[in-house]
């Protein structure tokens, strides 16, 4: 496991908001093998494991806070990403 860094205050309270909100959500992420990932899900909880900060998705799926790139549209500080959207047909 790499060190954790704790994320952005404000990113965070974006997290929780949309835990309140128990609406599912779009979620980019690393993987722990860097690959980037998206999900829609639910944020069901926050919780500490050895010294990192996770979320509990409804999935199943616990993801370390510091691997989220981004969710509904707002990106971490310092991400080095301002926008996943795929203009794709």
């Amino acid at each position: 496991m790499t060190d954790y860094k704790p994320i952005d205050c404000s990113f965070y309270d974006h997290l929780e908001a949309a835990a309140t909100m128990k609406n599912y959500s779009r979620i980019h992420y690393f993987s722990e093998i860097h690959e980037l990932l998206k999900i829609d899900a639910i944020i069901r909880d926050f919780f500490i494991k050895d010294g990192a900060e996770y979320m509990q998705l409804n999935t199943g799926e616990q993801i370390r806070l510091d691997r989220i790139v981004g969710i509904n549209g707002i990106y971490a500080p310092g991400s080095g990403f301002d926008d996943l959207s795929c203009e794709c047909d």
